[in-house]
């Protein structure tokens, strides 16, 4: 495997340590205070790594570090994973239909949902206290004990993505026909704010003002829910599968192919404007994050490499790294300071962020 670095304009990503996971990587999260990451296998593993433990066995053994702790595995597969905003709980689920709820302090697990149908989207509300499941076109939320508090009416198609607004207990999902926003308390209550096409992903504004939506037929659809508004930016020349938000709610990025567009909406909106374009990746892009608390972009993408890019300086990135095989996963910490990233082939590179 290639390991050398790419040439950009600083240095910015310091690496902490390089992990074999022994598994494809299809999922990963953050513990609140940045000391935890579980990663999900698509073999089924659920891996439990600390950074700073290994930091120290990648100075003991030349970078090869030995970091990852087995937790346990779905049968079939892993299929994602969320922890909880600031608590000590993080969910799973899996090919085996199962959705568990694990204690971190402990590290055990029970299972919380049970379906013949895989559940592939898991969310935590902003506060903590409920969790999201969909299933196919249905969607339930949990308590953080465990207990059902809500089974929404299956969709017309199936849910793509979930997102929750901010820090309250409103819950958007996306799919096919537009979305649908459910708010869960003090009652349950839903809307639809329908649109023609697939939608593929579902990422809200920081300050919730705007619900963004990568779409199947190459366009970019915005619901302004507070204005009441909609409009869609098209030109894209395939599906649009990532998009991300700035920290401060101005930029969203966006990918369809080996461009980044990330569009401005400061001011009237972007509506009639020209979108800044981040060019340096070969093939298309597989991931695309914003830092959640600073300026920094990072991509990944099938040609190998990881990018990070501050977007008010967009001819060319601020640092890069090169991997054996295509990005398949990005996470940042929730501080912003680390980044997780791993290729197809197993390897998980652990980053300390400069500012």
């Amino acid at each position: 495997m290639r390991e050398r670095k790419l040439r950009g304009v600083g240095r910015r990503l310091e690496r902490r340590a390089r992990i074999e996971l022994g598994d494809f990587p299809v999922d990963a999260a953050w513990s609140p205070d940045g000391r935890a990451l579980i990663v999900a296998g698509g073999e089924g593993a659920l891996l439990w790594i600390e950074p700073a433990a290994a930091n120290e066995n990648a100075n003991a053994d030349a970078g090869a570090a030995r970091g990852a702790q087995r937790l346990g595995a779905h049968a079939g597969g892993a299929l994602a994973v969320a922890w909880q905003g600031g608590g000590q709980l993080f969910a799973s689920s899996g090919q085996d239909g199962e959705v568990r709820l694990w204690d971190a302090r402990t590290r055990g697990a029970r299972v919380i949902h049970r379906d013949t149908t895989w559940s592939e989207r898991l969310a935590w509300s902003g506060n903590g206290r409920l969790l999201a499941v969909a299933t196919g076109r249905a969607l339930q939320v949990f308590g953080s004990d465990g207990a059902s508090r809500a089974s929404l009416p299956p969709q017309s198609g199936v849910i793509a993505a979930i997102a929750w607004r901010g820090k309250g207990s409103e819950l958007a999902s996306v799919g096919n026909g537009g979305a649908h926003l459910h708010r869960l308390e003090p009652g349950l209550e839903s809307r639809a704010y329908p649109w023609q096409g697939a939608c593929l992903t579902a990422s809200w504004s920081p300050d919730g003002r705007v619900l963004a939506s990568g779409m199947q037929d190459g366009s970019v659809h915005f619901w302004n829910i507070g204005a009441g508004t909609q409009s869609q930016m098209r030109g894209y020349g395939a599906k649009v599968a990532l998009t991300s938000w700035s920290a401060n709610s101005r930029l969203l990025a966006t990918a369809a192919d080996e461009i980044i567009i990330v569009w401005d909406f400061s001011g009237r909106g972007p509506e009639g404007s020209e979108p800044l374009q981040l060019g340096a990746h070969t093939a298309r892009l597989t991931q695309l994050a914003f830092q959640p608390k600073g300026a920094l972009l990072a991509a990944g993408a099938r040609d190998h490499r990881l990018t990070l890019w501050r977007t008010a300086q967009p001819r060319q990135p601020l640092d890069a790294d090169l991997f054996g095989d295509e990005v398949a996963l990005l996470r940042w910490s929730n501080d912003g300071t680390q980044l997780a990233a791993a290729d197809r082939g197993g390897v998980l590179t652990l980053y300390r962020v400069g500012a």
